[in-house]
């Protein structure tokens, strides 16, 4: 069974061995007779998964593939976009606005500050790929940015263009996607979800009638930025959130806000940072990609995107031991974090649909033809290690050598932990099915993933062994 949000933290031992600064570690048996059973997982473990890559390992063809076809998704309706490439084609404005609709659902933001922010993403950037992939089928998978890497810079005219913006008030006029247009005179009924239903939703537009933000007030209508080219996330807290032997909430807090149960485990936001530092602001103005709820209209997001996800997808494969129960995923009583601290709402638990004021279809996500929406339970189902249409690049090595995807812990020097990236595009998988339910605790682990703590100078850290 899974275990309610507010039970899935760790305890901790007051025995601390002072000779190597270890708590030993103790975990909450779930009882049976509480919380919602986990429905059980029937996905097929596969054999066979496209593999998305970093973007700067593409060669030049395969990068103006993706650049190309994201250019078709941008200047194409929707209903040529299905007539020529099929039922998968969305626009790229479909995304910007299914964005919007989630976060400024009257319920509460049903994508962000909550448990339901990586699966709900995970299956916007399915969508998203599959919908890539419809336009040129030789792409393969999407490709991911990995934010730990500095060189070469990705704020090029070969990838993403300058940051700050080199037009005359921050627009992006280089880069593969230069001048890329913003919506004006932005109408909501202009869209419809893959049914063909009419979206209901606040959301009217900005105040100057753009697909921006409700509040912003910028009329220009090309891509803004005001941040920094030189943002870079620390490759070694992007493995410490990685490896993390903790629940799903745990993991979440960790890339959002650096910690894990509300103790200190990294510095900075692997998810945020690029957000506010690449997209920056120009007084009270933000730019496109730090424009919280219409930030997909800077094509960085994707990338970015998928790179989260690939530290999510490390995080399951390393906490298997947990599918069975979700994760520990909340089934009830979930709590948001930043503006929805303690609030519970529909949308954040395990059984509830995703977003479901524009949900995702399992024929959406190329799960089958079912117009069924999903629930968050679906995508921690579909969208595993063994089960997901889609791998990364360095899952091979990592599971090859574990030692090349950990990060250095305690009081030694951080060190730059890189796994090594593949040109393959498929690999085979060998996976146990582990489509069964339980309803013993969360203290069964994997000898593979045992992980003690250590104690320093107050910090609650993690170690993988």
């Amino acid at each position: 069974e899974s275990i309610p949000e507010s039970r899935s933290k760790m305890i901790w031992s007051s025995d601390l061995k002072k000779d190597n600064k270890v708590l030993f570690r103790l975990k909450v048996a779930a009882d049976a007779s509480s919380g919602i059973q986990c429905p059980v997982c029937d996905a097929v473990v596969r054999t066979t998964q496209r593999i998305r890559r970093e973007m700067r390992t593409l060669t030049d063809e395969e990068w103006g593939k993706v650049t190309a076809a994201m250019w078709i998704m941008k200047t194409t309706s929707q209903a040529d976009g299905v007539a020529a490439y099929g039922a998968s084609f969305r626009t790229y404005d479909y995304f910007v606005v299914k964005h919007l609709v989630a976060m400024v659902d009257l319920r509460g933001d049903q994508a962000h500050f909550g448990p339901m922010f990586m699966t709900w993403h995970s299956a916007f950037i399915l969508e998203f790929e599959n919908a890539l992939l419809s336009v040129d089928p030789e792409i393969l998978a999407m490709p991911y940015w990995d934010t730990t890497l500095t060189e070469p810079s990705v704020f090029t005219d070969q990838y993403f263009g300058s940051a700050p913006g080199t037009g005359p008030n921050g627009e992006v006029i280089d880069g593969a996607f230069n001048d890329w247009p913003i919506e004006s005179n932005f109408n909501l009924a202009d869209y419809t979800n893959a049914a063909g239903e009419a979206i209901s939703s606040p959301y009217t537009g900005s105040t100057t009638g753009m697909l921006r933000g409700a509040d912003a007030t910028r009329t220009e209508t090309t891509v803004l930025r005001f941040g920094t080219s030189t943002y870079a996330y620390d490759p070694n807290d992007f493995w410490k959130c990685a490896n993390l032997d903790a629940f799903w909430y745990d993991w979440y807090e960790c890339v959002e806000q650096g910690t894990a149960g509300g103790v200190g485990v990294v510095s900075g936001s692997l998810h945020s940072g690029p957000h506010a530092q690449i997209g920056g602001k120009s007084g009270d103005d933000s730019g496109d990609f730090e424009d919280v709820t219409a930030s997909p209209n800077d094509p960085i997001f994707f990338f970015h995107h998928a790179d989260v996800d690939r530290n999510a997808y490390w995080w399951m494969h390393v906490n298997a031991d947990k599918r069975a129960s979700a994760y520990g995923y909340p089934t009830e009583e979930a709590s948001g974090i930043g503006p929805y601290a303690g609030m519970t709402y529909y949308g954040q638990h395990l059984m509830d649909r995703m977003g479901d004021a524009w949900g995702f279809s399992a024929q959406d996500l190329g799960f089958s033809d079912s117009m069924d929406l999903q629930t968050n339970a679906d995508i921690l189902c579909k969208v595993s290690p063994t089960t997901a249409v889609y791998t990364y690049d360095f899952i091979t090595a990592c599971i090859a050598d574990g030692a090349a995807c950990q990060a250095t812990w305690g009081e030694q020097e951080n060190a730059t932990t890189t796994a090594t990236t593949t040109a393959a595009t498929t690999t085979t998988v060998a996976a146990v099915d582990d489509n069964t339910t339980t309803t013993t605790s969360q203290s069964q682990t994997s000898a593979a993933t045992e992980m003690v703590a250590s104690l320093v100078g107050g910090v609650l850290l993690v170690m993988l062994h």
